[in-house]
C-alpha cells in the first residue's frame, strides 16, 4: 500500500473514532460532546486529498463503518438489519464526501475564500436527507452529541438540532483549513467569526436567566410506570403477568403520590387490544384480562395513557389510549410513523420472495395512523408520540401547532438491550423539549423513563432494567412559543436547496471544461 493511501485510511479511521466517541456508547455512556468538534477535521482533510472516484469509496466506507460502530444493537433485529442500515449510511456519506471533494476541486476562484463554509453544506444536507423518507433514520446526527450542553439546547429553539450541527461542522471545517494550510494568522478573521458565533449562543442561553420571563406555569402531577418485560413476549400468560405488574406498580405510585393526575404506561404495555376483547368474549382469557383492566382504570380518579394494540375494523394500529376519569370510553392516537420492516412492510417490496425475510424480522404489520391527536387533561393539552416518533421534529412541530403544550413519549426500548441505544433515543427527546420549549415525559419498557423540562434538562429518572415508577410534578407554560415553531426547518431546507443549486452551477462549469477546455 502506498504511503499516501495509508494516510487516507488513517484519516478515515480517526474521524470514525472521534464520531463514535461523541455519541453514547460503551466507552462514554452519555457520549463525549467535545469529540464532535474535531471529528470532521480528518474528513475534510481527506476530501481535499482524494480523487473524485476514490471519494465515493472512502465516503461509503466511512458511512458503513460509522453505522456498525454506532448501532451494533440493530443486530437484535438480525444481522441483515444492521447491514441494511449501514448501507444507507454508506450511500449518504459516499455522496457527501464526493460533493465536498467536487466543491473543493471545481469551486470558482471568486468563491474560494468561502469554500470552508460551502463544504459543510453537503454534510448537513445529506445528514438531513437521511432523516427523510420511508427509510428515515435520525440516530447519529452530529448535533445530538450536544444533548447535555444547555447553551446548545437553547440554541436549537432557533433552528432545531440542525443549527447545532451547522456550528459544529463550521468549527471542524475551519480547524481543517488551518491544519491543511499550517497558517493560523491568515485565518484569524474566520476564527474570530466562529468564536463570535459560539459566544453568541452562550449569550443567548444566558438571556434566559438575565431577563425576567414573567412566567406563570401550570403544574401537573404525573406518575410514569416502567416495566422491564421482554418485548418479544407473545403468550397470554405473559400478558396477564404484565397487566398485573403494571396495576401493582400503579397502586404503589398512587400510594406514594395520591395527587397524581396522569398515569402513563409504556408503548404496548398491554399487547392485546383490550378495548376490542372487552366487547368480544370469544377468547375467554383475553376477555377476562380486558374486563379486569378496564375495571381497574375506572376505579381510579386519575387519567391513564396506555400503549396498546388497537383494532379499528379490520385494521390494527400501534396506539396510545387515553382514559379520562370524567369521560367514558377512550380517546385514541394511532402511531403516524411506523418502523419499516418491523411495523410495516413497504408495498413496493411486497413479493412472495420476501416472505421468509418477513418471518425472520418478525414484522407485525400495523396500519399507519393518519391524524395527530391532542388529548386534554384539566386545562392542559398534550400529545403522545410513540416510540421513535420523537426523533422526527416535523411531527412534534405539527403536534405543537395543533395545540399540544407538553408531550408524553411512550416507548419500548427493551428490544435493543443497549444502554447506548437508550441514551441516543433520550437525546432526541431532550432536543425536542428544547426546540419547542415544552416538557417531555417518557414512560418506557426498559428504557429511559424520565421527566425533561422545557429547557431540555432531565429533572428526574429511574434506572433501566427494573420494574418501577417515577412520580413528579411538571411545569407547563401555556402558549409557549419558540422561533423554531414558526419557521420549522426553513434553515436546513435552504442549505439543502443551495447545495443542489451550487452543485448544478459547478457541474455546468465542469461539463463545459470537459467538452470545450481542450481543442
Amino acid at each position: 500500500m502506498k504511503r499516501s493511501n495509508l494516510l487516507d485510511f488513517i484519516l478515515l479511521l480517526i474521524s470514525l473514532f472521534f464520531l463514535f466517541l461523541s455519541q453514547p456508547s460503551f466507552l462514554f455512556e452519555d457520549g463525549c460532546s467535545f469529540f464532535a468538534w474535531i471529528a470532521y477535521i480528518p474528513f475534510f482533510i481527506l476530501a481535499s486529498r482524494l480523487a473524485l472516484k476514490a471519494s465515493f469509496f472512502f465516503g461509503a466506507l466511512h458511512g458503513f463503518l460509522f453505522c456498525l460502530f454506532l448501532c451494533p444493537w440493530l443486530s437484535q433485529f438480525g444481522l441483515i438489519a444492521l447491514l441494511f442500515v449501514s448501507c444507507i449510511f454508506a450511500f449518504y456519506n459516499s455522496i457527501s464526501l464526493f460533493l465536498i471533494s467536487f466543491f473543493q476541486k471545481y469551486c470558482p476562484q471568486k468563491f474560494s475564500s468561502s469554500l470552508w463554509i460551502l463544504r459543510i453544506f453537503p454534510v448537513l444536507a445529506l445528514e438531513f436527507l437521511r432523516t427523510k423518507g420511508f427509510l428515515a433514520f435520525s440516530y447519529g446526527v452530529i448535533g445530538y452529541s450536544q444533548w447535555q450542553i444547555p447553551a446548545f439546547l437553547k440554541f436549537s429553539s432557533l433552528f432545531g438540532v440542525w443549527g447545532v450541527s451547522f456550528l459544529i461542522l463550521l468549527v471542524n471545517s475551519l480547524l481543517a483549513k488551518i491544519i491543511s494550510e499550517k497558517n493560523v494568522r491568515n485565518n484569524l478573521k474566520k476564527f474570530s467569526l466562529c468564536l463570535s458565533l459560539v459566544l453568541a449562543v452562550f449569550i443567548f442561553w444566558l438571556s434566559d436567566f438575565l431577563i425576567p420571563q414573567g412566567k406563570n406555569p401550570s403544574v401537573l402531577s404525573v406518575a410514569l410506570i416502567q416495566n422491564a418485560s421482554s418485548s418479544s413476549s407473545r403468550d397470554i400468560s405473559d400478558y396477564e403477568r404484565d397487566s398485573l405488574l403494571l396495576q401493582k406498580l400503579t397502586d404503589r405510585a398512587l400510594a406514594s403520590n395520591p395527587e397524581s393526575e396522569l398515569i402513563v404506561w409504556p408503548e404496548t404495555a398491554i399487547v392485546p387490544d383490550f378495548l376490542f376483547h372487552a366487547q368480544n368474549p370469544s377468547d375467554k382469557r383475553r376477555h377476562e384480562l380486558s374486563e379486569k383492566l378496564l375495571s381497574f382504570i375506572s376505579g381510579k380518579n386519575s387519567a391513564f395513557l396506555i400503549g396498546s394494540n388497537h383494532r379499528d375494523g379490520r385494521k390494527t394500529y400501534n396506539s396510545a389510549l387515553y382514559f379520562s376519569p370524567k369521560e367514558s370510553g377512550a380517546e385514541v392516537y394511532n402511531k403516524n410513523i411506523l418502523v419499516p420492516f418491523t411495523e410495516y412492510w413497504p408495498s413496493f417490496l411486497d413479493f412472495e420472495f420476501f416472505d421468509g425475510l418477513k418471518s425472520d424480522l418478525n414484522c407485525d404489520l400495523f396500519e399507519k395512523g393518519s391524524e395527530v391527536k391532542i388529548f386534554k387533561i384539566g386545562k392542559l393539552n398534550f400529545a403522545s408520540p410513540i416510540c421513535f416518533e420523537d426523533s422526527f421534529s416535523p411531527l412534534i412541530r405539527k403536534m405543537k401547532k395543533k395545540g399540544a403544550e407538553f408531550f408524553v413519549n411512550i416507548s419500548d426500548d427493551a428490544w435493543a438491550s443497549s444502554e447506548a441505544a437508550r441514551k441516543m433515543h433520550l437525546s432526541m427527546s431532550v432536543f425536542r423539549a428544547a426546540e419547542y420549549s415544552s416538557p417531555f415525559i417518557r414512560s418506557t419498557i426498559d428504557g429511559k423513563t424520565c421527566v425533561i423540562d422545557s429547557r431540555g434538562k432531565v429533572t428526574g429518572e429511574i434506572p433501566c432494567g427494573i420494574d418501577g415508577f417515577l412520580c413528579a410534578k411538571i411545569e407547563v407554560e401555556k402558549n409557549s412559543r419558540t422561533p423554531y415553531i414558526i419557521i420549522g426547518d426553513v434553515f436546513i431546507w435552504a442549505i439543502t436547496i443551495f447545495t443542489l443549486i451550487f452543485l448544478l452551477i459547478l457541474s455546468a462549469g465542469f461539463v463545459k471544461v470537459k467538452c470545450y477546455g481542450r481543442r
